[in-house]
This record gives C-alpha cells, sequence and structure tokens, in this order.
C-alpha cells in the first residue's frame, strides 16, 4: 500500500503551496495533511473491516436458511460486535492542532505515530477477514466447528478492538500533556 501521507503532500494545489511557505503557518498546514491522511487510511480500514462484517453477516444468513437457531443468538451478538469496532474506526478521534493557539497541540510527531499505529491495523484486519472467511466456509458446509470459529471470531474482534482502544489511549495521552 502507498503511503497517503505522500499523496497528499504531492498533490497540493498551488494554495496549499503557498501556505506551506508562510512562516508559521507550514506547520499548521502539514499537520492538516497529515490528519487528512490518516483520515482516509481509517476510512480503507473500515471498508475492510466492513467485509468481515459482510462475511458474519452471510454466516448469520446460512445458520438461519439451515435452521440453526442455537447459534442465531451468538451469531447475531457478532454482527453486533463487528458493527460497532467498524464504526469507532470510521469515525475515530483524529487529534486537532490550532493554528494560533491553544491548550492541547497535536503536533507532527504525535501525528505520525497515529498514522504507523492505524497503518499496522491492516495486518490485524487481514487476520480477521481469513477468520470470518473460515466461519462461513464452515457455516455453508455445517461443520460442528461453527461454534468455535464463532468464538474465535468473536474474541478476535474483541482483542482487536482493544488494540484499537490503545489508540484512542494514546491521543488522550498525548491531550494530557
Amino acid at each position: 500500500m502507498s503511503d497517503i501521507r505522500e499523496i497528499i503532500t504531492q498533490d497540493q494545489g498551488w494554495i496549499k503551496r503557498i501556505q506551506a511557505s508562510l512562516p508559521g503557518y507550514k506547520k499548521y498546514r502539514n499537520c492538516e495533511d497529515l490528519r487528512a491522511a490518516d483520515s482516509l487510511l481509517r476510512q480503507d480500514l473500515s471498508t475492510r473491516l466492513e467485509g468481515v462484517e459482510e462475511q458474519v453477516k452471510a454466516s448469520r444468513n446460512e445458520l438461519s436458511r439451515s435452521m440453526e437457531m442455537d447459534l442465531l443468538n451468538i451469531i447475531g451478538e457478532l454482527v453486533n460486535l463487528s458493527h460497532r469496532i467498524t464504526e469507532k474506526v470510521r469515525h475515530a478521534q483524529q487529534g486537532y492542532s490550532p493554528w494560533i493557539s491553544g491548550d492541547v497541540r497535536i503536533e507532527e510527531a504525535e501525528l505520525n505515530r497515529l498514522y504507523e499505529f492505524d497503518l499496522s491495523l491492516f495486518e490485524e484486519i487481514k487476520k480477521l477477514k481469513e477468520e470470518a472467511d473460515g466461519l462461513r466456509g464452515s457455516c455453508q458446509t455445517g461443520s460442528s466447528d461453527r461454534r468455535d470459529k464463532i468464538g474465535s471470531l468473536k474474541d478476535s474482534i474483541m482483542a482487536f478492538e482493544n488494540i484499537f482502544n490503545g489508540r484512542i489511549r494514546k491521543i488522550t495521552e498525548v491531550a494530557q500533556k
């Protein structure tokens, strides 16, 4: 995956280039570009998480067709959990650094660390997708390990949520400095 930060920097129009050349404004402009890059990255992350959510919903539909009523409640919780984490990633805080002043300043270094943290989540989502695909396959074939796969995917999604909550802790730690 290409680095979105570089794409946004290269895609600066003449107004942004003028802004970046003004003393005192360059840092603000760079922070705004980093926030935009992180926002685009999180949109991509949430789109990939939607793929996991869709696989879980498809698994629920398979269980519904085969009248597996004892598993429907469990997988219903998994659908809700996967939707919640998708929305949490999509609407996550990204930090704010005012141009002139402010009590809380999120600097370029923190924004870059936040971007790198978000970038590292792609590997975790890839694992979630593989588990969701496996769950769907088990539901389609009527495999006896469906309950275990549902539990495993639920544990993995909750672990992902804990990792993502670390992102929120990073932002609040910066805000408290």
